[in-house]
């Protein structure tokens, strides 16, 4: 990625699901748009460990095959990761730790 890659976040809401098997609570899910792309479904994951990570839309086709997406570039990663918690923290007023 190049510093000139730019991202927009859009329509984050605030979800506070319960922790599931593995200790992780799904905190948001949000749009974003990037590169001429609008990627909907992306998700604010709160983990067992306390900390925060944003990931990319995922689910199962009509064959049951997993379709997931995830952010390849670690710099661009963090940036959604911390742009999502900025924004859920203004919502919420609860301060986040990003990964």
């Amino acid at each position: 990625m190049n510093d000139t890659t730019e991202f927009t976040i859009r329509t984050l809401s605030v979800i506070n699901g319960q922790a599931n098997a593995a200790g992780n609570r799904l905190l948001a899910s949000f749009n974003m748009e990037i590169a001429g792309m609008f990627i909907t479904g992306c998700v604010l994951i709160l983990k067992a460990d306390g900390t925060v990570s944003a990931a990319g839309p995922a689910g199962k086709s009509r064959n049951n095959v997993a379709i997931n997406t995830r952010i390849a570039d670690e710099v661009l990663a963090r940036a959604v990761t911390e742009r999502a918690c900025r924004i859920y923290e203004l919502f919420t007023g609860r301060d986040l730790e990003a990964e």
